[in-house]
C-alpha cells in the first residue's frame, strides 16, 4: 500500500480547525485533525510533510514520525509537532482500516471497559467563531448553555456527555 494524495480541509464554520484526508493506492483514506494554527499547521504539511509521504507506505506510522521530527528543532506546541500530529492520526487511521482492527487494539489493546470522559477544548461558539485562541475565558461560567461552559469543559466534561 502506497500513499497517493494528502488533502488538507478547512471550513469556515470551524476557523481554529484543521482536518486532513491521507488516501491510499488501495482506497483507503484516514482521517486526521489538529487545532489552533491551521494556516501553519496546513502550510508545514504541504511544504515538509506531503513531499516526503507521498509514495510511502502509510503503515510504517513510526518510522515517518521518526523521520519527520528531524525537521523540527523543539517538540513543543509548535506548528510542526500539530501538523504531524494531524498525519499521526490519520496514518493509525489508516492502519485501523487496513487490518480491520481499532486503533485501541492497535496500540496494546483495552485496558479498562470504560473510561471518564473528558474534554479538551471549549464549546461549540468559541471554537466556531474564534479566529485567534485565548485564554481570558477559561473558568467562566458558560452563559450560553452547558456546552459553553469552560468551567464545565475542563472539570465536568462526563456531566456534559449525559
Amino acid at each position: 500500500m502506497k500513499i497517493t494524495a494528502i488533502e488538507t480541509i478547512r471550513i469556515e464554520e470551524f476557523p481554529n480547525l484543521l482536518w486532513i484526508h491521507i488516501s491510499t493506492d488501495e482506497g483507503l483514506v484516514g482521517l486526521g485533525e489538529t487545532f489552533y494554527g491551521p494556516s501553519s499547521a496546513e502550510a508545514h504539511i504541504h511544504e515538509i510533510i506531503a513531499p516526503y509521504l507521498l509514495g510511502q507506505d502509510p503503515l510504517k506510522i513510526d518510522r515517518h514520525q521518526a523521520h519527520l521530527i528531524g525537521y523540527v528543532g523543539f517538540v513543543g506546541s509548535s506548528a510542526e509537532m500539530r501538523g504531524r500530529s494531524a498525519v499521526d492520526i490519520a496514518l493509525w487511521d489508516l492502519w485501523g482500516q487496513a487490518t480491520n482492527q481499532p486503533i485501541h487494539q492497535l496500540l496494546g489493546g483495552s485496558v479498562r471497559d470504560s473510561i471518564r470522559v473528558y474534554n479538551t477544548c471549549a464549546g461549540y461558539r468559541y471554537v466556531r467563531k474564534r479566529p485567534i485562541q485565548g485564554t481570558a475565558n477559561f473558568g467562566l461560567e458558560g452563559r450560553e448553555g452547558p456546552y459553553e461552559d469552560l468551567d464545565a469543559f475542563l472539570n465536568r466534561a462526563d456531566e456534559l456527555a449525559h
